[in-house]
């Protein structure tokens, strides 16, 4: 791409740097040929204005910033320079001019003899330095890698998770040169890079892809389930790429481990008698370290930079570009993938030859892909998921991210909410007839015979009090605002509103920032954040084609990997299980077995972390029958969930919610040991009890019974004089009743409450309601001062 002049409205200067022309645009910024004090040509990013106006990403720019300006400059592009406090943010990279493998192989074709051997050393090289400063590249890619005057030059490396953090098309990484753990959403860390580097190597040999070309889902079986392709290839180096390409990150050679063989004794000129070196030992899991912290995003370093590595002051990705999820899987962005200063050369990332979505053939106009985290802040999986159900990524729905980013800045809220705690091993007191009754201890203790096992890892279950964390609810927190002035009273309710821990939602296609943030945020008070997941498509009667299902389920693996270890609780899918496709008024054409599958694989993903609890969709309290709801709870998995939630579209008392779900409790354990009916005085034992959780955000009032007469008094829907109730707890007094949790958003409208009449208004309150989920200030304020217990 040849250097495009200064538009009208671009800069002349950033900071000492002035501006010659354009490279490129992409997700993070506009990149410009600069020119420092001193003559020297650089490349300039300056970064957009909506991103450096946001503080969250101003904080991780600059720590990205600081860890690959430890990269060694050797084989690298280095960071010369960068602002992160300035009006606007920008970074400052060395200039490279040459091009790219990607460009080269498509015009000269694949590389052969010392020319490839150079190429497979320069970039491991590169990888040692990299990871030695416990950076990840995460997009090691022929693009990537530029051809320059002094040798082979790895370029966009650490920072380049930030393209496109506001894009729906977030698949983070090229998908013909991701590896495994990127495409199941599992940790990535330096083992990733070196599957990469086997791409890139035998490209760079074969001239395409080792899996090939096509849509995103048939790579992305390849390189989860099938061989590489490793023609061109000689002997030894094939064997080296072969170790790189294992699917198990743990058995792969580390890049010290690559340029020590790649450095031994050629094996044909050896003598006549004389053994080869031996090949790399696969790393054990202990010498692949894994980063700990969700809040800091550099990796300890898998092999340490050796004292013969010249440091530098400064080294850094270059140009890192978004995506832009284009039609085949292809991701493109423009050209700030690469930095061009003449055609046919310069810091460039042209289309990806052998990329799904392109042939190695075919003419690009220089698209750059995005490369992020692919799942960073999960736990590393001890196999590599198979089939594909590891890979669910939509051909035509790859917009709903495979491997996800944040959109926007995380929740900036430090402190957790304290609520008052509970003992878990302090008797709860009895409970009688169906239910039965039993100490917290011994119910805890317990190990299921039925089948479901006991929650150790369940925070709500732990012991001791526990605290829960979410942010400033957020309607609720701009209306104190908007108030403040004028109705400091109300004002003070919406503060206080505002602070009650409530259910973090996770609904949009890219939460990452916001479960890191509140995992992150939650661990410095020692406490637990309770999300929301309401996304699985169709989940109101409808059905939902197998592409879409399987992206969502990939997406729940992200969430899944970014929660880790850390305490958590995850409310499933309300409604998912009220109305299911192809049942009774519900879509004939759907399955509800399939809902059932999806909800289990849903609930397993989610449980294989060790301290995330799980709780499924029961209903709103004896709403479907008891009987039927036990039914689909056990289809759907209770036994391998924590249990089930409550209430979260209805308004009931606690002691009525607490009942109904006890009810529901003892008819699970009777349908699960093949009783077809649930009578009141049967005896269940205390440990085939399945536990619940109550969402006690507008019950404070209980339910509504309109004075006058209409024809579908919807009782449900936004009733008047209805308040908060019960703060969010686990000292709720009953050995069966995990919590009490705020689920449902106090002020958000249920939706246009006709009530069987004509128009639009709601007869009842005399106005035209707001869409269902939309910020409602007057229904919020009504339920804040009829609070019960009252807000304080």
């Amino acid at each position: 791409m040849t250097l495009e002049a200064l538009r009208d409205g671009d800069p002349r200067q950033a900071g000492p740097y002035a501006l010659l022309g354009r490279l490129g645009e992409g997700g993070m910024g506009t990149v410009y040929l600069g020119q420092g004090p001193d003559g020297t040509r650089v490349a300039v990013k300056l970064i957009h204005a909506r991103m450096s106006a946001d503080p969250g990403f101003r904080r991780r720019f600059a720590r990205e910033v600081a860890a690959a300006r430890r990269v060694a400059r050797f084989c690298t592009a280095p960071v010369l320079d960068a602002d992160v406090e300035g009006e606007t943010a920008y970074l400052v990279t060395e200039y490279v001019e040459g091009p790219s493998l990607g460009e080269a192989v498509r015009a000269s074709g694949p590389l052969r003899g010392s020319a490839l051997d150079g190429l497979a050393a320069a970039v491991a090289v590169a990888l040692r330095a990299i990871h030695g400063a416990g950076v990840v590249h995460r997009d090691l890619k022929p693009s990537n890698v530029l051809l320059s005057q002094v040798g082979p030059k790895v370029i966009d490396f650490g920072i380049a998770r930030f393209a496109g953090t506001e894009m729906s098309s977030a698949i983070v990484g090229t998908p013909a040169y991701m590896s495994p753990e990127q495409v199941s959403g599992s940790r990535v860390g330096p083992p990733s890079d070196i599957f990469s580097w086997g791409c890139t190597v035998a490209f760079a040999a074969g001239g395409g892809s080792p899996f090939g070309t096509g849509s995103v889902p048939t790579v992305l079986l390849r390189i989860v389930n099938g061989p590489p392709d490793l023609r061109g290839l000689p002997g030894p180096l094939r064997e080296l790429v072969e170790a790189a390409l294992t699917k198990n990150p743990a058995h792969r050679p580390t890049a010290q481990e690559l340029l020590d063989r790649l450095s031994a004794a050629n094996p044909s000129a050896l003598p006549p008698g004389v053994p080869p070196p031996a090949a790399p030992t696969p790393a054990t899991p202990s010498t692949q370290p894994e980063r700990a912290d969700v809040g800091t995003r550099g990796l300890t370093p898998s092999t340490p930079a050796t004292p013969s590595t010249p440091a530098a002051s400064s080294s850094m990705p270059s140009t890192p570009a978004m995506p832009t999820g284009a039609a085949g899987g292809e991701q493109a962005g423009a050209a700030s993938g690469r930095q061009a200063g003449a055609p046919g050369g310069g810091q460039a990332g042209g289309t990806e030859p052998g990329a799904a979505g392109s042939g190695p053939g075919r003419p690009g106009a220089s698209p750059a892909v995005a490369a992020g985290d692919g799942g960073d802040g999960s736990r590393r999986r001890k196999r590599v998921l198979a089939g594909a159900a590891a890979v669910v990524v939509a051909a035509a729905g790859v917009s709903a991210a495979l491997v996800w980013q944040g959109a926007g800045s995380p929740d900036a809220s430090p402190a957790p909410r304290q609520t008052a705690g509970t003992t878990a091993g302090a008797t709860a007191g009895a409970t009688g007839g169906a239910t039965g009754g039993t100490t917290a201890g011994a119910t805890r203790a317990a190990t299921r015979s039925s089948g479901q096992a006991s929650a150790p890892g369940n925070p709500l279950r732990a012991g001791g009090p526990v605290a829960f964390y979410s942010p400033d609810e957020p309607g609720a927190a701009k209306q104190a605002e908007l108030w403040r002035a004028d109705r400091p009273e109300d004002a003070a309710l919406m503060d206080k509103l505002a602070k009650v821990p409530h259910a973090i939602r996770l609904g949009a296609p890219e939460v990452r920032d916001k479960v890191a943030a509140a995992v992150e945020n939650a661990a410095r008070g020692s406490a637990v954040p309770v999300f929301l997941i309401n996304r699985m498509p169709g989940s109101d009667c409808r059905s939902a084609s197998v592409a879409e299902l399987e992206t969502y389920q990939s997406w729940i693996k992200g969430i899944a990997g970014q929660i880790g270890e850390a305490p958590a609780v995850v409310v499933l899918e309300p409604g998912s299980l009220v109305k299911l496709p192809g049942t009774k008024d519900c879509d004939p054409q759907g399955s509800a077995e399939r809902r059932y599958q999806d909800v289990r694989a849903a609930a397993r993903s989610l449980k294989a972390n060790p301290r995330t609890a799980v709780y499924l969709d029961g209903g709103q309290g004896l709403y479907p029958p008891t009987d039927l709801m036990a039914e689909r709870l056990l289809k759907a998995g209770v036994d391998e969930a924590d249990g089930f939630f409550l209430n979260t579209a209805a308004y009931q008392r606690t002691e009525k919610a607490v009942a109904s779900g006890k009810q529901l409790s003892a008819c699970v354990a009777l349908r699960r040991a093949g009783r077809a009916a649930c009578p009141p005085d049967a005896t269940v034992k205390p440990a085939e009890l399945p536990h619940f959780v109550l969402d006690t955000a507008r019950n404070g009032q209980g339910s509504w019974s309109p004075a006058r007469h209409y024809a579908d008094p919807q009782t449900w829907c936004n009733p008047p004089g209805r308040g908060v109730g019960d703060r969010p707890t686990t000292e709720t007094g009953d050995e069966l009743v995990d919590a009490y949790l705020w689920i449902a958003r106090p002020g958000s409208s249920d939706g246009r409450c006709r009530r069987g009449t004509t128009g639009e208004k709601d007869p009842e309150r005399g106005v035209v309601a707001p869409e269902a989920g939309q910020w409602w200030a007057d229904l919020a304020l009504e339920r804040a001062k009829n609070a019960n217990p009252p807000l304080r």
